[in-house]
């Protein structure tokens, strides 16, 4: 029994050559077919969010997301994820839960108060001043703020300039007073219609839109290319173009999933993302196309004069201290910054 069990173990070494040849075949040909024995590189899923309805806006964000696995030649897999409340969005990535955000100044403001003074009405002489300062002075102005919160800014998108809509024209400050205007819960909102003399009511981004077809409320504040997108374009048609806060957003990571790329990465991350600069002369651009487009369908756009909107200016510019004040120190220690920045621009 002994010899027949060596017999069987035994393999002739042209026989085992053989063998060893073909195993190694089978090794290149499943390697240059792209089936690797070794594991699999485990990509970074990124779940990356916006309160943005389809449209430019959201279009933006989605570019985000894109350039961000582009960046990374996959290293991080960016997917887009729709969060209609950015305050709930913004929770979520300071949990982990989502890994970036695109969130406004006013979405921001609900966990950095001080974010609000960049919505501060009026608190630019002109856009070409807001453009100047931001560029050169944004990121170190907001990536402080940001740090202490658990956040990292790698870069901003534009959203535009809040108007006055309406279900009727309201074309100067004596058109809304004591009329049923919404307001949002952002303290420049609330600082803004007050000083105008409206009847506030205060309701969220969601409810506003069914406030104003149902005549809750006759009239609201939105940026233009947002505006179209939602249901307001329907039952607000009039459109009064008062310039009166520049929205910009944010594009923040958690922190700890930032920290989980390496240096190559995280540059690479923030070259690839497309420059605020472009992101904004695009919505500019986008505006007079679309606002035709808008009369076209039945709209109304009341393009005022600068005589006429240093009316506005002139009934809520006064109270932009005392607003600033009301925020907290934080607020007025950025407010004065701000200020010296457009004196250093």
């Amino acid at each position: 029994m002994k010899d027949q069990a060596r017999t069987a173990l035994y393999v002739r070494p042209s026989r085992l050559r053989s063998l060893v040849l073909q195993l190694c075949g089978m090794a290149i040909a499943l390697t240059v077919g792209g089936l690797s024995m070794k594991p699999a590189f485990a990509a970074e899923n990124w779940r990356i969010t916006s309160a943005a309805q389809p449209g430019l806006l959201r279009d933006h964000h989605v570019r985000i997301t894109d350039s961000i696995t582009k960046a990374t030649n996959g290293a991080v897999q960016g997917d887009f994820q729709f969060v209609p409340s950015e305050q709930e969005a913004l929770q979520q990535v300071i949990r982990g839960r989502l890994q970036v955000g695109v969130i406004s100044v006013l979405g921001l403001a609900s966990i950095a108060p001080e974010m609000a003074v960049f919505a501060t009405p009026y608190l630019w002489a002109s856009p070409k001043e807001g453009d100047a300062v931001l560029d050169k002075h944004g990121v170190r102005l907001v990536q402080p703020i940001l740090d202490a919160k658990g956040l990292v800014l790698i870069g901003m998108t534009e959203t535009g300039f809040n108007d006055v809509v309406g279900k009727t024209p309201l074309l100067t400050p004596a058109d809304v007073r004591r009329k049923k205007i919404r307001v949002s819960p952002a303290p420049s909102s609330q600082f803004f219609w007050t000083a105008l003399g409206a009847n506030g009511v205060q309701l969220p981004l969601g409810e506003m839109f069914p406030g104003l077809e149902q005549g809750l409320v006759e009239g609201a504040d939105l940026p233009f290319v947002y505006y179209i997108t939602t249901p307001a374009a329907k039952s607000a048609p009039h459109v009064t173009l008062t310039r009166h806060t520049h929205l910009f957003n944010a594009v923040v990571v958690n922190k700890e999933a930032w920290a989980k790329l390496n240096p190559q990465q995280q540059n690479a991350i923030r070259v690839g993302i497309p420059s605020y600069q472009v992101l904004r002369g695009e919505v500019r651009d986008a505006e007079g196309p679309l606002m035709q487009k808008f009369e076209a369908d039945g709209g109304t756009v009341h393009r005022i004069t600068d005589v006429q909107r240093k009316v506005w200016y002139d009934v809520v510019a006064p109270g932009q201290a005392a607003f600033v004040e009301k925020i907290g120190p934080s607020a007025v220690t950025l407010f004065n910054a701000i200020q010296a920045a457009r004196r250093e621009k």
